[in-house]
């Protein structure tokens, strides 16, 4: 049975720290994954630089296909939460079952589809020679793990909706140690490469999968057989797409932007540089990981008082996301900033890589405390339905400045020698610079949507 009495019993603050301590530490941990298989990587001996820049090239295919799992991950367990605060058991049933059968084929779909296409996607990401070799090896499993792991996201997010947040640690936790375990095997004592890594993650991801199935079905969660005429399906498929498409665009657009400082990168550097890049963003998606699941978690309690329609707790809930968020920000850029070339060392023992990655996240950084009110605006506009102005807040950001500003600032560096700071350098300045300008521009919405 669900656990929604927890919304009642529980103070706002106690429910924010609830849910989104452990959706935290989940996100963290799965993205674990992504930093042990770069760790094991940057390890392989001689061949580390190449097996780094293989998982660099690779890197937005893997961001969109993580894009891909968000749709009905998110979208479902939004739902389900406002369901649970209308107490419409019938809405929450028909929900879980049109999110987990739209997320098992959409996501089949794009992993056949990928592999169809892999050697001309693998041409269009740059990659070549050796590279190309350990990139399509990898990229070979990873479209096998991305169904486990898109329809497990999916299931551990609706466990959590149901009111069950801790479990996303403790299948996080175990899923880690299984990969952790699995690469030291594959990689370090069958010497396996690359190949290694990749099954590792794939072992990882079917037991994150089949744990979060066999919860549900001991706690009484699972799916109940019930009639859902095509009207019906059709609308709650359309609104799980609605407001999942926020986060696939976000992610999509992150995906393109990092195919888009690849292509900068081999212009007017080396691959090296996307190694180095690689590195940078594995960190800055793991300090990024808890803004999101602050966000995540919390976008529960606020979809169940939106459900319930108690507005005072819904905008108690929002100025403390906005605080909490802040804090961390502000901490963690100062923090990583002071010790990034100590960060960097924890992925490669390549003293050039870490040469090259050291000022890359410090730049980057820049603009990371704005991120917080970015990703707030964000949610709080997903759970009231405001998906459209959500997404172009996105589009703004990524296409209109980030995409954009990726090409032409390393353009001007080259052409007037700035502060002699070399073009492949200087294309990570986009990153801040979109941000900051993003912020000014809708300055006066923060202020109105997030305050008031």
């Amino acid at each position: 049975m669900t656990n929604e009495n927890i919304f009642e019993k529980k103070s706002i603050q106690q429910l924010i720290a609830l849910y989104s301590l452990p959706t935290i530490c989940s996100l963290v941990l799965e993205s674990l994954t992504s930093m042990i298989d770069t760790a094991f990587a940057g390890h392989l001996g001689s061949m580390s630089s190449i097996a780094l820049s293989a998982m660099g090239i690779l890197n937005p295919i893997l961001l969109l296909l993580i894009a891909a799992q968000l749709i009905f991950g998110v979208s479902t367990s939004i739902v389900i939460s406002k369901g649970l605060g209308e107490n419409n058991k019938e809405k929450i049933n028909n929900t879980f079952k049109v999110g987990f059968y739209s997320s098992c084929i959409s996501s089949t779909a794009i992993s056949i589809i990928i592999f169809l296409l892999q050697d001309q996607l693998l041409n269009i990401l740059g990659a070549s020679g050796q590279v190309k070799v350990l990139a399509k090896e990898f990229l070979n499993i990873a479209i096998i793990f991305n169904v486990f792991s898109s329809v497990g996201y999916m299931l551990v997010n609706n466990i959590r909706a149901f009111g069950y947040p801790k479990i996303e640690v403790i299948v996080g936790v175990l899923s880690t140690i299984i990969n952790i375990v699995f690469n030291i095997i594959l990689t370090l004592v069958f010497n396996m490469g690359i190949v290694g890594i990749a099954l590792s993650t794939l072992i990882s991801e079917i037991f994150y999968f089949g744990f979060s199935i066999i919860f549900l079905l001991k706690k009484k969660l699972w799916i109940k057989r019930s009639h859902l005429d095509y009207l019906e399906f059709k609308n709650i498929l359309v609104s799980l797409v609605k407001i999942g498409f926020v986060q696939f665009l976000m992610q999509s657009l992150n995906s393109i932007s990092g195919l888009i400082i690849n292509k900068v990168l081999i212009k007017y550097g080396s691959v090296s540089y996307i190694g180095a890049w690689s590195i940078c963003s594995n960190i800055n998606m793991v300090i990024l990981l808890p803004l999101i699941g602050l966000t995540q978690g919390a976008q529960s309690v606020i979809a169940y008082f939106h459900g319930k329609n108690d507005k005072n707790k819904e905008r108690d809930a929002k100025h403390k996301i906005i605080k909490y968020s802040l804090i961390y920000s502000i901490s963690t850029t100062i923090l990583i900033y002071l010790f990034a070339g100590n960060v960097s060392k924890l992925f490669t023992n390549d003293i050039n890589l870490v040469a090259l990655a050291t000022p890359i996240i410090r730049i980057v950084l820049v603009g990371f405390p704005l991120l917080g009110i970015l990703y707030a605006l964000i949610t709080f506009m997903q759970v009231s339905g405001d998906e459209v102005s959500a997404s172009k807040i996105e589009l703004i950001r990524q296409v209109v400045l980030l995409i954009p500003l990726t090409i032409i600032i390393p353009l001007i560096f080259s052409k007037y020698n700035i502060m002699n700071i070399s073009p492949q350098l200087a294309v990570f300045l986009a990153i801040p610079i979109s941000t900051l300008i993003l912020v000014i521009m809708y300055s006066k919405k923060i202020k109105n949507t997030l305050l008031n």
